[in-house]
């Protein structure tokens, strides 16, 4: 494998989709969708954004998933990496790509109220106040160990201020620990924040600090997909309270 040390870091993988070109998430989508999902939204468009999209196949297939469901899909996809959106905007050019590091752009929206958010401009431009689904997948643990709990924490709280249907699949704590060996054999570097992590544990310990602190932040978990994709990951299914899509 090719990776530059950004690429261990970040996630931003380059050869992502060559090992992970089809797995079932696109199926387990699906199926947790139809439980919920309101069929009348097929005469209005509902807008998507997959934060950390890569070269976009995925956000290409959930877009496809969403439509299958009943919705009108306006898709958007957001990556740290601009080739990666350079290569998704050649390959989807009906989906629009925007570069930018969501820790980055969460702490920036935390302390200033400035024009330079990329996703707030997208907005604009599409004239809505927030996204009808915001999604996340295997993104999250990159965002804490580069930002800490804090950092999570405050990008979670963006996500959930932008979007109604929030989409999460989250790596467990095992991955975390495995990333950890893995940045200090291929890049010789170390994530400085990840002995003050508070939020760490395996068997699912990790994963309820977060889903205990969406649901703080006005969501109602509504589903929880029983399977696990290959990569012994489930996708959770959040929906903002009171507030139907």
């Amino acid at each position: 494998m090719d990776e530059t040390e950004t690429q261990v870091k970040h996630g931003n993988y380059h050869n992502y989709y060559q090992f992970r070109a089809e797995d079932s998430r696109s199926d387990i989508l699906r199926e947790c969708l139809r439980t919920f999902w309101n069929g009348n939204n097929q005469n209005t468009v509902v807008h998507m954004i997959d934060v950390g999209c890569n070269s976009g196949r995925f956000t290409a297939k959930v877009r496809d998933v969403l439509e299958q469901v009943g919705a009108r899909v306006k898709a958007v996809g957001i990556d740290i990496d601009e080739e990666l959106c350079d290569r998704a905007r050649a390959e989807f050019p009906d989906i629009e790509f925007i570069g930018g590091n969501i820790l980055t752009i969460a702490r920036q929206a935390a302390t200033t109220d400035n024009g330079s958010d990329p996703i707030e401009q997208c907005m604009m431009r599409l004239g809505i106040e927030r996204f009808d689904v915001v999604c996340c997948f295997s993104v999250l643990m990159y965002v804490h160990l580069n930002g800490g709990d804090a950092g999570l924490r405050r990008v979670l709280d963006y996500l959930c201020d932008k979007g109604q249907l929030l989409i999460l699949e989250l790596q467990a704590w095992k991955k975390y620990r495995d990333q950890v060996r893995r940045l200090k054999r291929d890049a010789c570097q170390a994530y400085p924040l990840y002995e003050e992590l508070e939020w760490r544990g395996g068997g699912g310990v990790l994963e309820d600090h977060i889903k205990v602190y969406v649901r703080s932040k006005g969501f109602e978990m509504v589903s929880e997909s029983a399977e696990k994709s290959e990569f012994d990951r489930q996708l959770i299914f959040f929906k903002k309270r009171q507030q139907p899509l």
